[in-house]
């Protein structure tokens, strides 16, 4: 019954892990969903109304109608674990803890943990941010380094995610299906093929794809942040492996 219910938790841990791969917006669906996360760059603040379940710009005609702003802040952040760039949207009690949080330990050296407490759709749903972990300078340098979303772009051409995180429903059904651009594919395969097949593995595992130009142009920039990551990874394994010592 142990081994049944360790099985029972793990498929759990990787359905939850898969659902975190798709597209930008880093989800903490469920009550108890945590993220350890590098907040990168600066926050995206927008004034919003909560209507027919997503969020739309808060305009006077809203305001003519009865209808009251809320403040919704968008962050870049680092999943730790992986190195992905993601979106982090929370409200303005959210932005106040991280405030206190990132003037106490640092924005750029610390990695934090983000947790979920309320169940889906549950109004009453909070947020904790504690300090999980200081980083190494190796690792800060690699956070700073990373690809950001342009968040102003990103919310003017997409319709706003709801509250739990998921993709905004404006997003292009017929673009997620459209192959990567040629330019990117080139840069990926050129990158990839300067390391090791292990690396390239990693990849084609990752993205669930047998060739470069199979990747979804959905996930083009999530694919070049990710060889990013493999780069800066073999090449610091690259510099361990000399000899300090040798001729």
């Amino acid at each position: 019954m142990r081994t049944m219910a360790n099985m029972w938790e793990k498929v759990e841990e990787l359905v939850r892990k898969h659902e975190q791969e798709g597209g930008a917006w880093l989800k903490l669906a469920n009550d108890g969903d945590t993220a350890v996360v590098v907040v990168l760059g600066e926050p995206h603040p927008r004034e919003v109304v909560f209507l027919e379940g997503k969020y739309v710009l808060w305009s006077e005609k809203l305001q003519a109608q009865g209808h009251k702003a809320s403040l919704r802040v968008a962050y870049n952040v680092g999943v730790y674990g992986t190195r992905e760039v993601k979106v982090l949207e929370m409200g303005s009690a959210f932005f106040n803890t991280l405030n206190e949080v990132r003037k106490k330990y640092g924005q750029e050296t610390w990695a934090f943990e983000v947790k979920r407490r309320g169940a889906a759709k549950d109004p009453k749903t909070t947020y904790s941010i504690l300090p999980d972990r200081q980083l190494t300078p190796e690792e800060t340098a690699a956070f700073q380094a990373l690809r950001l979303h342009d968040l102003p772009k990103l919310y003017a051409a997409e319709a706003v995610g709801a509250a739990s995180g998921t993709p905004p429903p404006g997003a292009s059904s017929a673009k997620a299906s459209e192959p990567v651009d040629v330019k990117l594919a080139q840069a990926i395969a050129t990158a990839l093929k300067a390391l090791p097949r292990e690396a390239v593995d990693r990849f084609l595992q990752k993205f669930a794809v047998q060739r470069i130009r199979d990747l979804p142009a959905s996930k083009g920039e999530l694919a070049r942040a990710f060889v990013d990551a493999l780069v800066r990874e073999y090449s610091a394994e690259s510099v361990a492996d000399v000899d300090p010592f040798g001729p």
